[in-house]
């Protein structure tokens, strides 16, 4: 039994998603970054990523934070998983930058920020609660997922 088979066996849905996390950021590790690992992977893991800083800090904590440097591959990864309702939120949130694709340079991204602080700030709380509001169940669109992908997720 393969480490992802193990997690997609566990009972509770969150234990699934939590093993299928320790499995990947630990591979991650072991070969130096996660953009390295398989397309399915990264999917899940830049997922991960939003959700943390979400739960952290808020969309202004996302797009601030290194994280704000993956803006556009997570929202293709939440409209791979079929999660339409977030992925438009996080398209909103990322269209509340004047300057289009959002930056990967941390430092200009932050520039482009504090130019706009008051109507980003303003914006991004408006969608924080859309995100807190939403029922869209993440989780389970994340397990078939998963499931479909499971080769890909081999370690």
């Amino acid at each position: 039994m393969t480490e992802i088979d193990f997690a997609l066996s566990q009972e509770s849905d969150t234990d699934k998603i939590e093993l299928v996390g320790t499995v990947l950021w630990n591979k991650s590790h072991a070969i130096g970054h996660f953009t390295k690992l398989s397309e399915a992977e990264q999917t899940f893991v830049l997922i991960d990523i939003f959700e943390s800083e979400i739960n952290r800090n808020g969309l202004f904590g996302f797009f601030y934070n290194s994280s704000g440097e993956y803006a556009h591959e997570v929202l293709q990864a939440f409209q791979t998983i079929n999660a339409f309702e977030t992925a438009e939120i996080i398209n909103k949130s990322i269209r509340a930058f004047k300057v289009l694709p959002i930056p990967k340079d941390i430092l200009l991204r932050r520039k482009f920020i504090f130019e706009s602080k008051d109507q980003l700030t303003k914006k991004w709380s408006q969608l924080d609660d859309l995100l807190i509001a939403s029922k869209e169940d993440i989780i389970t669109l994340l397990i078939p997922y998963i499931a479909a992908h499971k080769t890909d997720f081999e370690y």
